[in-house]
């Protein structure tokens, strides 16, 4: 996995908590301390054992994290890839824009392991189509991006599960209203 992902992962736990808690959650996921860094890629099996550990400690569970985690990583994607993002979109350009941008940054990453994301724009809403092949989804991950981005573009819109993978579905699907 990207390590922006893994960074925006401990930053997350540090702001809720301190160093010390997240040395202790590496401690519990049997992992070695390192500093992730945004541009490395990193096993998946780190972000899943940081995952199991924050939850096992926290009061939310390991969704909620997630999702959380997603809501945070969002600014930092769009700092990141912000090369392929426009900062005067509203959330809707930018939503319809989704699978241009998206096919732009996977040409310019050659990362084999980013999930498959569709964007289809209505008059009122957009819905957004999330797959991957991992064996861990990450469905509230991608939730809270999306959220995240919302909030990024300063819109007036509602983030909404409308289908999961975990759930049986192929994909998970989401549904931004736009106020």
């Amino acid at each position: 996995m990207h390590g922006i992902v893994h960074k925006t992962l401990k930053e997350y736990v540090v702001d809720q908590t301190d160093d010390d808690t997240w040395d202790t959650i590496v401690d519990r996921a049997d992992l070695e301390p390192k500093l992730y860094l945004p541009v490395t890629r990193y096993d998946d099996a780190e972000i899943d054992a940081i995952l199991e550990a924050v939850s096992e400690m926290a009061t939310q569970d390991r969704r909620a994290i997630e999702r959380d985690v997603g809501r945070q990583l969002a600014p930092e994607l769009l700092s990141t890839f912000s090369a392929h993002v426009r900062r005067d979109w509203a959330v809707s350009e930018f939503l319809a824009s989704l699978e241009p941008i998206y096919e732009n940054v996977d040409a310019a990453t050659d990362d084999a392991s980013l999930p498959t994301l569709t964007s289809r724009l209505e008059s009122d809403h957009a819905v957004v189509t999330y797959e991957t092949h991992r064996d861990t989804r990450y469905c509230g991950m991608a939730h809270g991006i999306l959220e995240g981005v919302v909030a990024a573009f300063d819109g007036d819109a509602t983030v909404t599960e409308t289908a999961c993978i975990d759930d049986g579905s192929d994909a998970c699907q989401f549904r931004v209203d736009f106020a």
